[in-house]
């Protein structure tokens, strides 16, 4: 391995990569093309996804390591971190916003596929453009159902019924359910469902909790009833999705 003393690049360096690259005739994308991928993201465009695995090409980006796995690593912990700051701009939440990008990169330091890691770049922007969407969707509720939202994301893993969100944000249990369904497309009881649903994949894939554990901390009256609404809602049963997603490396960090 090279040994460098000093911390600045030697100008002669420079020069020798940049004859390089003339030499190949590799020209490095114009700042226009390079931030497509992140205008469309910002726009909650599906285009992105595209975009950013097309920008991953060899031929798209310059060489950040001689060892191809590494290279496509570095590239894809660049694209991330860039993306994440385009998303706290559209609106994501901070905390939110890095903690996916974090996740990410943790499964991609665990590939040694190249093509893997592309495809892992195109979950990420996937999941970037819905966490934007999600964002704008919001922006176009009514203060009483955003209030109704934020209610249920921090009060999910206990009962919430109609009446008891109808007086938190003071309205009447049947106005505030037709509201809800107009604005959400789902109803209340049918809302907080998907949201407790969720969480428990989360939990099944990267938990080692007991069926049990899982249904009485999301408020389930009890694990059959759980099992019965998890399947409705995913297509499996908790223990076939448990058996078919479940992330041993995740789950022993």
């Amino acid at each position: 391995m090279k040994r460098y003393d000093e911390a600045r690049i030697d100008p002669d360096e420079i020069r020798n990569l940049l004859f390089e690259n003339a030499d190949r005739g590799y020209i490095h994308p114009t700042h226009k093309e390079d931030m497509l991928r992140y205008h469309y993201l910002k726009q909650g465009d599906m285009r992105a996804v595209d975009e950013a695995y097309r920008t991953m090409d060899d031929s798209m980006q310059g060489k950040l390591s001689t060892d191809p796995l590494r290279n496509a690593k570095y590239l894809f912990v660049v694209s991330t971190s860039l993306a994440s700051r385009f998303v706290v701009e559209a609106g994501v939440p901070l905390e939110t916003a890095y903690a996916i990008s974090d996740l990410y990169i943790q499964r991609a330091d665990e590939m040694d596929n190249i093509n893997e890691i592309r495809n892992l770049l195109k979950g990420l922007y996937r999941t970037y453009v819905d966490e934007v969407n999600k964002v704008k969707k919001k922006n176009t509720l009514s203060k009483s159902v955003m209030l109704c939202l934020n209610y249920i994301d921090s009060h999910f893993n206990e009962k919430i019924t109609v009446e008891e969100l109808a007086a938190y944000v003071e309205l009447n249990p049947r106005y505030l359910t037709a509201l809800f369904k107009k604005e959400i497309g789902k109803t209340i009881t049918e809302y907080i469902s998907t949201k407790r649903v969720e969480v428990a994949q989360s939990l099944l894939a990267r938990t080692e909790y007991t069926y049990a554990q899982i249904a009485y901390s999301l408020a389930f009256c009890s694990q059959s009833h759980f099992s019965k609404v998890f399947r409705e809602h995913t297509g499996y049963t908790p223990r076939q999705y448990r058996n078919r997603f479940y992330d041993i490396n995740i789950s022993r960090e």
